[in-house]
């Protein structure tokens, strides 16, 4: 009776902790509802950008696939472990953070991790403070311009998506307000629930579970070390193969994508695909917009089409 007593206050307690968790995503604002910020990426790779936070000039790393995280909570409200691809911990808690400035645009009350003293080393390797992510960017319009080695922070999708050729994807969401997407590979009859990631330099990072279920979809004798830059995610290198179609909705892309087999919880798509295209972000409908790019610095060649 007694342990029945106390898994029950444990689960009610688990159940407490991601209902805050939940609310603290959801929280925050901007003051600019109408103008638009344009910011230089500060890094080679990687949408890294200079922001304001308590009073000094910081360099903040862009990561869809991320809640904020931060070295200092103005009040910390759940203690909730964020594990990384590599299982690695970045953060312990969770609260707001301190008021952040980016370009003209200050973004309040917003929720945040508490990094750990490992992610911070980590990220002070490459001068970054902190991770601007999803919860953050649910409150904008966000334009990512790779020719232009900028990103555009919009009150709305409006000015972008009448580009021309541009492909609208929808997306859903997780508990950090992270976008996911189903993918299809070679027509594959099992789809790969992903999220794409601006902070991660690989193609696919296919999570344990996908990996595990259907090995048939890679076969041993046939996979390579496949290699790419260190990030927050923790991975830099896995077996893999260069897979010649995939299908994101309507989306269906050929060309030499690497995808790699992991342990991770969860599966990424990274900066070797999303680097193709400019793309447009919006969370308000739920929805990414891919601009094909003038001069397109990848692997290979692209051909994409909508599906009929």
């Amino acid at each position: 009776m007694a342990l029945s007593v106390a898994l029950f206050f444990w689960l009610n307690n688990c159940r407490t902790q991601h209902e805050q968790l939940h609310q603290l995503m959801q929280a925050g604002s901007t003051n600019n509802r109408w103008g638009y910020d344009t910011l230089y990426f500060t890094d080679s790779l990687f949408p890294v950008v200079t922001v304001e936070a308590e009073n000094s000039k910081q360099r903040w790393l862009i990561d869809l696939s991320l809640p904020c995280l931060y070295t200092s909570l103005i009040h910390p409200v759940v203690q909730l472990p964020l594990i990384n691809a590599a299982g690695d911990t970045l953060s312990r808690s969770f609260g707001y953070m301190p008021p952040l400035r980016i370009g003209n645009s200050v973004f309040e009350g917003i929720g945040s991790g508490l990094l750990t003293s490992a992610a911070q080393a980590l990220l002070q390797t490459y001068n970054i403070q902190g991770i601007i992510g999803a919860n953050l960017m649910q409150h904008s319009t966000w334009y990512f311009d790779w020719e232009q080695n900028c990103v555009i922070v919009a009150p709305s999708p409006e000015k972008f998506i009448s580009l021309p050729q541009t492909i609208a994807i929808p997306f859903n969401r997780n508990i950090y307000r992270s976008p996911k997407w189903q993918l299809q590979f070679n027509r594959f009859p099992y789809r790969l629930v992903l999220q794409p990631s601006t902070g991660f330099a690989g193609g696919v990072l296919m999570d344990a579970e996908f990996s595990a279920n259907y090995k048939s979809f890679m076969y041993d004798r046939l996979l390579q070390t496949i290699a790419f830059p260190e990030s927050i995610h923790g991975i830099s290198s896995g077996q893999g193969l260069y897979m010649d179609s995939l299908q994101i909705e309507q989306l269906y892309n050929f060309d030499n994508l690497p995808v790699i087999r992991s342990k991770s919880s969860y599966a990424l798509l990274g900066l070797t695909f999303l680097h193709r295209y400019n793309f447009t972000v919006d969370w308000r409908q739920r929805m990414i917009w891919l601009h094909p790019r003038l001069q397109p610095n990848q692997r290979g060649s692209i051909k994409s089409q909508r599906l009929p």
